[in-house]
């Protein structure tokens, strides 16, 4: 089944190389708090298998509402000094809780673009719907996932203009 997919972006007033540097090694927990009360914040990581900057690695990632899912590393590329793209791209897998009764899987990309002035960090994360939730997904789950992504894009973009 094809992806739903949802994208947000944010512009910041650092290089994509300094953007990149401070966003993707973030703590999760502190860009992704939940919202409204129905999508959970982050709440911690477990069964890292390594370094989380390699394409490969898996981890687990634990919700405030008790669920989890995997993820694994699929691209790790910071951006370059000659103008290329950061890509930070991951699959994720094993939902728990109300995801997981919704869709089977995930994807998530992640795009660090040098413009004049700063960068724009794009963020798509796309669902894969388990047969007869499509609908559910698109436009149940879509709505509040979308400003749940505003919201955390914009703590993306404080982290990477703060440090």
């Amino acid at each position: 089944m094809e992806l739903v997919e949802f994208s947000v972006e944010g512009r910041a007033p650092v290089s994509a190389a300094v953007a990149f540097a401070r966003v993707v090694p973030r703590d999760d927990s502190t860009l992704f708090r939940g919202y409204l009360g129905v999508l959970p914040a982050v709440s911690g990581i477990s069964d890292q298998t390594g370094p989380w900057n390699h394409p490969g690695e898996q981890r687990t990632v634990h919700l405030s509402d008790g669920g989890q899912f995997r993820e694994e590393l699929v691209q790790f590329a910071p951006p370059a000094d000659d103008g290329a793209v950061g890509l930070f791209d991951y699959r994720i897998s094993g939902y728990t809780k109300i995801l997981g009764s919704l869709v089977s899987d995930g994807v998530a990309t992640w795009r660090f673009e040098p413009r004049p002035g700063g960068s724009v960090i794009r963020w798509s994360y796309g669902f894969r719907p388990l047969p007869r939730r499509r609908f559910v997904v698109h436009r149940l789950i879509g709505p509040i996932w979308t400003r749940y992504m505003h919201r955390s894009m914009a703590e993306c973009v404080r982290v990477a203009t703060e440090g």
